[in-house]
């Protein structure tokens, strides 16, 4: 049973700072809040929103291809989430768990003067980048807003509440202030030159098709940061995105360790979608996506015989798609039986999204497409989250290395259910 969901926005660090200034800003964010919303029953979860607030040091989302920015993004999201986990672990805060928070960061971009007009407030499938217009007028309910005190917390608070007295009626939810830290840059940080967005355009390709796989048992931090990058990685700007995130079907999870545990392919699938749809669709409060087969967001069931043939197809449709072109996004969960699922049975595939451990499985698909003479795929790699990340010393990284592993981790959570049932 899910609680009511909490906001906490989150200014970004400059696009150089380290994860020590990251830790030293908001180690006592986390410490602060993370225990506060620990649900008092302990069947519920309770769920956290986190948007992070570009700084003016990031690229300008939308005049950036995503894949320009992947590895920018993809590493700030890896630094709060591996705070995040640390942070959990030395509190004893337990994350994705009955008991625990269901925490969930997407992208916020802040700077509407300089994004074109006709945008602002009108991206509801440009996530996880979205601008702070069109977060607001999102269908997102919050029970409390969360910022960061000092000068930056203050000022895209102030921002998200002007918007929302200026174009909704009701009264926003009550706010709250955290502490936090002073940030740490180091000499060679503020000597290097600042990002530039006309580095390699030649070889940026902004991709329509993208696909990931996965078993997605247990949905925790680790899945969401490799989903987060999955969408990341599909370019808003064309007209027809198709996002593929195969799911590994059950008859290949029965030899997993506490097997009894493994959740079912449709549990599997139905989580993940959950969890895409709340970092990809911020469509407005007014609207009404699900209604009707002619609605904006619809759901098709597919299962037809053969490999890759069993399908739940989610398609968002755009408010205001250009005249003769339909925008959209559709997302495929495919039930896969293979390491390689539609990458090697759908030709328009362009991008694969992989984690670290899996970077064998990128090469092998890679080497399939050749075999068959298809253009190799590109290959974006979301990093590893890092227990040293909040931890003040060698001694404590020891000791938390099994805590921090046991929430990002399938199989710990497997166990844990299992030790809780008995």
């Amino acid at each position: 049973m899910a609680e009511a969901t909490s906001l906490l926005l989150l200014p970004a660090l400059d696009l150089l700072s380290t994860p020590s200034s990251n830790k030293s800003s908001y180690k006592s964010t986390f410490e602060s809040l993370l225990p506060r919303l620990r649900p008092q029953d302990k069947t519920s979860v309770a769920r956290l929103d986190i948007g992070l607030v570009l700084s003016a040091s990031y690229p300008l989302s939308t005049n950036t291809c995503r894949s320009a920015i992947f590895g920018l993004i993809q590493n700030l999201l890896k630094q709060t989430y591996s705070l995040i986990t640390s942070v959990a672990s030395q509190q004893n805060v337990d994350l994705d768990l009955p008991g625990g928070v269901d925490i969930r960061v997407f992208i916020l971009e802040p700077r509407v003067d300089r994004i074109p007009q006709k945008l602002v407030g009108k991206q509801p499938l440009s996530g996880p980048i979205v601008d702070i217009d069109t977060f607001v007028l999102s269908d997102r309910s919050y029970k409390t807003i969360y910022s960061v005190e000092g000068e930056a917390g203050e000022g895209h608070l102030k921002q998200f509440l002007t918007t929302w007295g200026s174009k909704l009626k009701d009264e926003p939810p009550p706010s709250v202030r955290l502490p936090s830290g002073p940030a740490i840059v180091s000499a060679s940080a503020t000597d290097s030159q600042p990002f530039s967005t006309t580095e390699g355009v030649a070889s940026v390709t902004a991709h329509a098709s993208v696909a990931v796989g996965g078993t997605f048992d247990h949905l925790h931090i680790g899945h969401k940061l490799l989903l987060t990058g999955t969408i990341l990685s599909a370019e808003p700007s064309t007209a027809s995105r198709l996002i593929t995130i195969g799911v590994t079907g059950d008859e290949l999870l029965v030899n997993k360790k506490y097997c009894s545990y493994v959740e079912s392919w449709s549990l599997r699938q139905e989580r993940t979608a959950e969890f895409v749809d709340s970092i990809l669709a911020f469509y407005p409060r007014k609207t009404s996506p699900n209604s009707g087969a002619n609605g904006l967001r619809t759901t098709e069931y597919i299962d037809h015989p053969g490999p890759n043939g069993k399908v739940v197809r989610v398609t968002y449709k755009s408010l205001q798609s250009s005249p003769g072109v339909e925008e959209s996004v559709t997302v495929n969960y495919t039930q896969i039986s293979d390491p390689f699922g539609p990458t090697i049975t759908d030709p328009d595939i362009s991008a694969l999204v992989i984690s670290a451990e899996t970077r064998a499985g990128g090469k092998a698909v890679n080497d399939k497409r050749k075999e068959k003479g298809w253009k190799e795929l590109e290959v974006f790699e979301v990093g590893i989250l890092d227990a040293a990340v909040g931890v003040e010393d060698e001694e404590e990284m020891v000791r938390q290395r099994e805590t921090f592993d046991s929430k990002i981790s399938s199989t710990e959570i497997r166990r844990r259910l299992q030790e809780r049932s008995q």
